[in-house]
């Protein structure tokens, strides 16, 4: 049986568990359909008249002792009517194979019944194990071969999509996917990596983790609007995949300019915010996180205004704070942190503190933080926890699947000695940072498990701009903080860095177009200016990446008259001036696997993602414990969509593996529909990724994204630069 791209071919309505009257409606509504016979019990008679009522239909019963005549005389008699293949258990028992073998050989070739073997168990076993039960399907005839075993973790559901690129059987010609919840994703993805059927529901699940027929069509062929440009058609990267030019004309690298860090400016405008005076932040470019940390300073209060400085060469934007300080911040009820989870990390013990402020009589002193989008959907459970050890009172929202937004805070009356977790993130670390040398007495805080230490260094980096002293010691993952208290903010001119996250997806888009020009015989290269190679921020580890990939990397000084800062005394305010900027050219003649630890920097994960399918060889990426309480299940979402695209990964306890063939993909659809699942990231790297794949394959696909409108939660211009040939500042 050959892949489909059609969905409606390629998607199989499982029917079982219905009387006879709504097994004749579902046979008829639908174009592709399975009966169980074995969930029916219908008579032969009645069998034989529903099979006469759709002839693209799959007869499946399943064998057991009890029933096994019925197995055979109504297996047998599915062959009779023409019906497009019979499903026999492995287990089935010889003589029953040879007559449904016999059965089908005397039909017509071109109209002949194929023999599906399928194996299923409420377990998973080996991939030795998977590899042997789809050997013995192979072996006893099979014409489509299907293992099916049962998933409990997302690490057991990976392990049976193996086997599409273990060559087990020919392209074509296996299904196999995973049972159960946990499973359930499978059955989605396995049509991305060759397989030629999957089964949905037709009104009654009949598997454990069965997806609907209409929800699983609408996820196969749904409606994306966004069509990732081929890198030829983009005025950005179009040079890299055209032919050597006879002409001797010298080019400038392409190269592009990046945002600045929403985690930095989110994290200086609040320090901004309690600051008494104007601050100043420049290099400063919107995007939704920021605008939400914007609104929340205006909320409070104080008066911000974006500008460009009419005083430096190319006019830079940059934002203008005006704060009377935490003590004077307005009488506010509600604090929105919108679809920010730093953000609303970090209002949760600031507006604890700022409602310790007010008059503990009346309703105004306390404080509800609220978002919208998927931070409505994210646990807090042990941020509250943190909360709570901090001495800061507080009543979340509780539901079935534990605590979330909206969070009331009621005051604090903060411990001088406690000790938080910080194994699931660093961000209430850093709300407490920012609120702990405000208070009359100094702090001890011990944060155990402590996960992204970079950021936690980042945020001290920021505070200490703004005259706030904190220091720390380190005993492998425990972090001892001792902070002196009656600290004060002070105003401060600041140059904003650059963003090291939004940065990756450019990297890696440039070295992959690097090899892409290689292979065009017109050798390019990639710059991205302006970068600060010593940052803080975590995700400046891409660099180590793809220097282990076999990448060259180059750094040159920038022009750094473009950063001139005005000469205006009249704030008392701190400088602090732009350092090391340099820029950064990357290239490759090819890619080979690496090994990285993303625990400290988990939004590395879907870009690094794409680079390991265009790498050689097998990549591990570890720390995948971190990417569960993100904008979407961001393990689930990798896996789900780089296996829609015919890359094979798989987890193994906390590393995400990728089979790297230098940018090969199994072959599937000529169409592929992804998912952003609403994640900024995800859609990211899944453009980076699509944009490139013709380059390496033989057969051309075209991909779409459901939308690209998430993207603007962090770099509002992504897609824009992509397609312009000229730097945005």
């Amino acid at each position: 049986m050959k892949v489909i791209p059609s969905a409606s071919d390629r998607i199989c309505a499982s029917i079982g568990g219905l009387d006879y009257e709504k097994c004749s409606q579902a046979l008829s509504s639908f174009g592709f359909c399975e009966l169980r016979g074995d969930l029916c019990g219908f008579t032969l008679k009645e069998t034989e008249e529903l099979l006469g009522l759709n002839k693209n239909i799959i007869f499946t019963y399943r064998f057991s002792e009890a029933e096994k005549k019925d197995v055979l005389s109504q297996s047998l008699l599915a062959i009779e009517k023409g019906a497009k293949a019979v499903d026999l258990d492995l287990n089935v028992p010889k003589e029953f194979f040879s007559k449904v073998c016999k059965a089908i050989a005397e039909q017509p070739y071109s109209h002949r019944t194929k023999l599906i073997i399928s194996w299923h168990s409420d377990f998973m076993p080996s991939l030795e194990e998977l590899v042997e039960k789809a050997v013995e399907c192979r072996n006893k005839g099979a014409d489509i071969i299907k293992i099916v075993p049962f998933a409990k973790t997302l690490e057991e559901a990976s392990r049976v999509l193996r086997l599409y690129s273990l060559n087990v059987v020919e392209r074509g010609h296996l299904v196999a996917f995973a049972q159960g919840e946990e499973g359930s994703w499978t059955r989605l993805a396995c049509l991305g990596l060759g397989s030629p059927i999957s089964y949905a529901s037709a009104g009654k699940e009949t598997a454990p983790g069965q997806i609907s027929y209409e929800e699983l069509a609408d996820k196969e062929k749904n409606a994306a609007p966004y069509k990732v440009s081929d890198i030829s058609g983009s005025g950005f990267f179009s040079r890299f995949c055209q032919k050597k030019s006879s002409a001797k004309k010298k080019r400038k690298n392409a190269s592009v300019c990046i945002p600045c860090s929403k985690s930095i400016v989110q994290r200086a405008l609040l320090a901004a915010a309690i600051t008494s005076g104007q601050s100043v932040l420049r290099n400063f470019e919107p995007c939704e996180d920021i605008k939400a940390a914007i609104a929340f300073v205006r909320k409070c209060g104080c008066v911000v205004k974006a500008t460009r400085d009419g005083n430096s060469a190319r006019g830079e934007k940059m934002l203008i704070v005006k704060s009377a300080g935490i003590g004077k911040w307005k009488s506010f009820q509600i604090a929105e942190a919108g679809q920010s989870a730093l953000l609303l990390r970090m209002l949760l013990p600031l507006c604890a503190y700022a409602s310790s402020l007010r008059n503990r009589t009346t309703i105004s002193s306390r404080i509800t933080v609220s978002g919208s989008g998927s931070l409505t959907e994210r646990l807090l459970a042990s941020d509250l926890q943190s909360l709570k050890s901090a001495g800061i009172k507080f009543r979340g929202t509780n539901s079935l699947k534990g605590t979330s937004i909206p969070v009331t805070l009621s005051g604090a009356s903060f411990r001088k000695a406690f000790t938080i977790s910080g194994k699931d993130t660093s961000q209430t670390v850093t709300g407490l940072l920012m609120v702990l040398p405000l208070l009359h007495q100094n702090t001890s805080l011990t944060v155990e498990e402590a996960a992204s230490i970079p950021y936690i260094d980042l945020t001290i980096k920021v505070l200490a701009s703004f005259g706030v002293r904190i220091d720390y010691k380190k005993e492998g993952r425990t972090l001892h903080f001792s902070i002196e208290g009656r600290q004060s903010y002070s105003p401060v001119d600041m140059f904003l860095e650059s963003d090291w996250s939004g940065a990756s997806n450019f990297f890696v888009g440039g070295v992959i177009s690097s090899v892409v020009s290689r292979n065009a015989e017109n050798h390019q290269k990639f710059t991205v200016k302006k970068m600060d190679p010593a940052s803080s921020q975590a995700d400046v580890k891409i660099l180590d990446v793809l220097s282990q990939c076999g990448a060259n990397i180059l750094s040159e000084a920038t022009d750094r008259s473009e950063f001139a800062t005005i000469s205006d005394y009249r704030y008392d305010t701190r400088r602090q001036y732009y350092q090391n900027l340099t820029d950064i050219t990357v290239e490759a003649e090819k890619l080979k696997a690496f090994s990285f630890d993303a625990t400290d920097s988990p939004d590395l994960f879907p870009i690094l993602t794409t680079l390991a399918v265009y790498c050689n060889g097998q990549s591990r990426i570890k720390g995948v414990h971190r990417l569960l309480n993100k904008e979407s299940n961001r393990t689930k979402s990798i896996l789900l969509e780089f296996s829609k695209m015919g890359y094979s990964l798989h987890l193994e306890e906390d590393e995400l593996v990728i089979d790297g063939k230098g940018g090969k993909a199994l072959e599937g659809p000529n169409k592929i529909f992804c998912s952003s699942h609403n994640d900024h990231r995800i859609a990211m790297a899944i453009i980076i990724c699509a944009m490139l794949r013709n380059h390496f394959n033989s057969n051309s696909t075209e991909v779409f994204l459901d939308s690209i409108e998430c993207i603007g939660k962090s770099f509002p211009t992504f897609a824009e630069r992509l397609q312009t040939n000229q730097n945005l500042l």
